[in-house]
C-alpha cells in the first residue's frame, strides 16, 4: 500500500496524507474529522509508512541511531556503557522514537566504520549518538563537515571544538569528594592514580589538584601515585604489590583517606584494610571516583563503598535531548553539556579517628 492508496479511501490529497502520517502541522491546515478519516484509511489498509524513502525525501523518520567504535556486547550488564545504552533507550522511547544500533559497518582493516565507499550508513536515522572511549577522529571530522547531526557521549577533545558531546563533570565531582573529606577533618590524603591519560581522568586530577590548592594542602599532605602502569611524573605503585602496596603509602603518608581514580582498586583496597585490621572509615576512608571502563570492574564493588557515581543514564537520556535539538536547529552550533556526578552514601568515608 502506498499513501496514493490511502488518500483515495481517506477522499483527501496526498498531500494531507503526508501531513497527518508525518506529523507536520505546520504544512497544511487539517480538521481533527480529516486527521481522523485519513488514519482510519491506515488502519484499514494496513498501511506501513517507507522510512528509507522519507529518509531520502529529507524528512524525519523519528529514528536515533547508535554507533560506537567498539564492541560491546556479550559483556552483559556490568559493562560500562550498559548503563549510558538504557539512558538513550528510555529517552527515545519517550519522545516517540525508534533506537537503531549499528554495529555491522566495517572499513578495509575489518574494523568498524561509519563510512562505506565514502557513503555515511548512519543516514538511515535522522541523527547519531557515539558511544564508547575509542574513535576515529578523521571519520568523524568528515561527518561534522558533511552536516549529519550526532553528538557524542564523553569528551573528546582531538576530534575538535565542532562536535557536540555529553560528558560527565568528573573535574567537579572530584573537587567536591576532596571537599567533603576536608570538611570531616582530613588533611591528609593519598590519590592513587592510573598510569594511563585519558581526558576523564585528567579531569578527576585536575579537580583533586584544584581542591586541595584552595585549602592548601601541599604535596607533603596531599599525595598523588600512580598504581600500575608507569607515570613518569608520579611515584609508582605496582600492581604486583598488590593494594597493600597503597595501604603502605598511605601510612608513609599519613594519609586519613584514599582516593582512587578506579572504582576497582578503591573496593580492593577496602577489602585489603579490613584484612589487616584497619578500621574503615575511622582509621582510613576510602573513595572511588567512578567507573571508567576498566575491564575488571565488571566485578561490582562492594555497595559499602563511597563512590563518586558516573551519572550514566542521564548523559544518556541528555545525548538524545540534545540530538534531537539539533535536528530542530540545524544551523545552531554544536553543543557541550557536563552532567554532575553524585557522591554515593556508601560507608566507607567518616571522620577520622586521629587528624
Amino acid at each position: 500500500m502506498t499513501q496514493s492508496d490511502v488518500a483515495r479511501a481517506a477522499n483527501v490529497s496526498t498531500a494531507i496524507v503526508s501531513t497527518v502520517i508525518n506529523g507536520k502541522s505546520d504544512a497544511i491546515r487539517v480538521s481533527e474529522q480529516t486527521r481522523e478519516r485519513v488514519w482510519q484509511a491506515v488502519r484499514d489498509l494496513h498501511y506501513t509508512p517507507n522510512i528509507a524513502a522519507q529518509s531520502l525525501a529529507g524528512g524525519r523518520n523519528r529514528i536515533i541511531g547508535a554507533f560506537t567504535y567498539q564492541r560491546m556486547f556479550p559483556w552483559e550488564s556490568r559493562d560500562f556503557y550498559y548503563e549510558f545504552l538504557l539512558g538513550i533507550e528510555e529517552e527515545a522511547e519517550a519522545v516517540a522514537h525508534h533506537l537503531l544500533l549499528f554495529t555491522g559497518a566495517k572499513n578495509e582493516s575489518g574494523e568498524r566504520s561509519i563510512f562505506s565507499r565514502d557513503a555515511n550508513l548512519l543516514r538511515l536515522a535522522d541523527g547519531a549518538i557515539l558511544v564508547g572511549g575509542r574513535v576515529d577522529s578523521e571519520e568523524l571530522a568528515k561527518l561534522s563537515a558533511d552536516g549529519y547531526p550526532f553528538v557524542m557521549i564523553g569528551r573528546h577533545d582531538d576530534v575538535g571544538p565542532q562536535v557536540s558531546w555529553v560528558a560527565a563533570d568528573y573535574t567537579a565531582g572530584t573537587d567536591a569528594v576532596v571537599e567533603e573529606l576536608y570538611g570531616l577533618g582530613h588533611r591528609r590524603l593519598l590519590y592513587v592514580a592510573s598510569g594511563r591519560s585519558l581526558e576523564t581522568l585528567a579531569e578527576r586530577r585536575a579537580g583533586f589538584a584544584a581542591a586541595c590548592a584552595r585549602h592548601r594542602l601541599g604535596p607533603k599532605r596531599a599525595r598523588m601515585v600512580a598504581f600500575g602502569a608507569a607515570n613518569p611524573d608520579l611515584p609508582r605503585v605496582p600492581v604486583a604489590a598488590g593494594e597493600a602496596a597503597v595501604l603502605a603509602a598511605a601510612r608513609e603518608a599519613g594519609a586519613t583517606a584514599v582516593i582512587a581514580e578506579s572504582s576497582y582498586v578503591a573496593h580492593r583496597v577496602y577489602e585489603t584494610a579490613r584484612a589487616q585490621g584497619v578500621g574503615v572509615p575511622g582509621e582510613l576512608s576510602v573513595v572511588g571516583l567512578g567507573d571508567h571502563g576498566d575491564r575488571e570492574n565488571v566485578l561490582s564493588p562492594d555497595p559499602a563503598l563511597t563512590l563518586l557515581r558516573t551519572p550514566s543514564r542521564e548523559i544518556g537520556a541528555a545525548a538524545v535531548r540534545m540530538l534531537l535539538r539539533l535536528l530542530d536547529a540545524p544551523d545552531g552550533g554544536p553543543e557541550q553539556e557536563f552532567i554532575a556526578c553524585e557522591l554515593t552514601a556508601g560507608r566507607t568515608v567518616g571522620r577520622p579517628s586521629a587528624v
